[in-house]
């Protein structure tokens, strides 16, 4: 099923807003990389920030896709925050 095209800009809103708010509310992702996971001050921060960022940007994809009456700026929401979460957890415990 082909999504329309006029839900095409408002999900790419969704996504660069995702990582617009990732990179806002997380370290550098090489810092992250580079860091240690046995600095619990460190990993709190990191997931502190991934809660942060992942819930306003599911917040923007419910707000579009209200306005819009698509569930697909929604459910593109979730997948990046997915995403960039699990990217953030693997750079976490690179050097475990």
């Amino acid at each position: 099923m082909p999504v329309p095209p006029e839900i095409l800009g408002p999900t790419t809103l969704a996504i660069t807003q995702s990582v617009g708010l990732f990179t806002t509310f997380l370290p550098k992702f090489t810092d992250v990389k580079n860091g240690s996971p046995h600095d619990a001050e460190f990993c709190t921060d990191v997931r502190i920030g991934e809660l942060a960022a992942s819930a306003l940007t599911v917040g923007i994809g419910l707000i579009v896709s209200s306005l819009t009456g698509s569930p697909v700026p929604a459910m593109v929401s979730v997948l990046m925050s997915a995403l960039l979460m699990m990217l953030y957890e693997r750079a976490l415990n690179y050097n475990a």
